[in-house]
């Protein structure tokens, strides 16, 4: 296995977000347990491999793998896994199982890999953490053999709608990832001329109240929010408002929080015969 990397072959420094990879940092002890919805996102992902893993699959790219809890699965499908995640201590958790022969930190926007390596993507609930998501679907393209797959799941907007709704009428600040709806994911990858196919599921976490909520998000990194004035404490006042909001979807199962998740079959079109590729996908920085 290859030593966790932060460079290219030509050693350029990746770009990474300090910011969130020291929040996921901080959670990688703490996600393989509290990260119930997470595995089970990436176990649905997972049991879609047979029907779609290429015959002759070499190398699997895992792209935000954190602990790697799936790696087990993945490596069945591929001659050699290789590993990405933002976190270098994720990493670390990931290369304790072996799986994988190389293990990247590295921005999702940059890649440290060449043109059209990988035959298969993996890449379960990251892709709602990017900042320029087109750049960063259009990087996933460019790494992608021609006639390779994507298997992805990301959230979309509908996710935390009781969290949202608890939060309206407390104050304006944001609270929740701003998320892209279905039909803006679809359309951007169907721009890049890939074929998709889709399906989006909702899952539900239930909580016995909102602290325990707010210390699940903290456990696996995601109490980050881009664009919160307030990253730090929030009023004693504020934050009971909240509660007693949140408490109006209160079941026999507890305090309920939505997730509408897109799960993605991209696959990008294979070279026609005695044809040569000679450009790679324009890398559109806007996001």
């Amino acid at each position: 296995m290859t030593a966790l990397r932060q460079q290219t072959e030509s050693g350029v420094q990746t770009s990474l977000n300090p910011v969130i990879a020291a929040h996921f940092d901080k959670a990688a002890s703490s996600y393989v347990c509290a990260a119930a919805l997470q595995q089970q996102v990436a176990l649905d992902l997972a049991a879609v491999l047979p029907a779609t893993a290429p015959q002759q699959c070499r190398v699997l790219l895992d792209v935000g793998c954190g602990p790697g809890w799936y790696h087990p699965q993945l490596i069945k499908h591929c001659s050699e896994l290789w590993a990405v995640d933002l976190s270098a201590a994720m990493l670390a958790q990931a290369q304790t199982l072996g799986c994988a022969s190389r293990y990247l930190q590295a921005d999702v926007c940059q890649i440290p890999i060449p043109d059209h390596s990988v035959d298969l993507i993996f890449s379960s609930l990251m892709l709602q953490w990017c900042a320029t998501p087109k750049q960063a679907f259009q990087e996933l393209c460019r790494v992608l053999k021609p006639g390779g797959t994507m298997l992805l799941s990301t959230l979309v907007q509908g996710s935390l709608a009781e969290f949202q709704q608890s939060w309206a009428g407390v104050d304006d600040d944001v609270h929740q990832l701003q998320l892209l709806a279905t039909t803006e994911v679809l359309a951007q990858f169907q721009n890049l001329g890939v074929a998709v196919g889709s399906q989006e599921r909702q899952y539900q976490v239930f909580y016995p109240d909102v602290w325990a909520l707010a210390r699940g998000f903290k456990q696996i990194g995601a109490n980050f929010v881009q664009g919160r004035q307030g990253q730090g404490l929030m009023g004693k006042r504020r934050w009971l408002a909240f509660a007693n909001n949140y408490e109006q979807y209160r079941g026999a199962r507890g305090l309920p929080l939505s997730y509408q998740v897109l799960q993605l079959v991209v696959t990008k079109p294979a070279l026609l015969d005695g044809v040569t590729e000679t450009a790679s996908i324009e890398q559109d920085t806007t996001a």
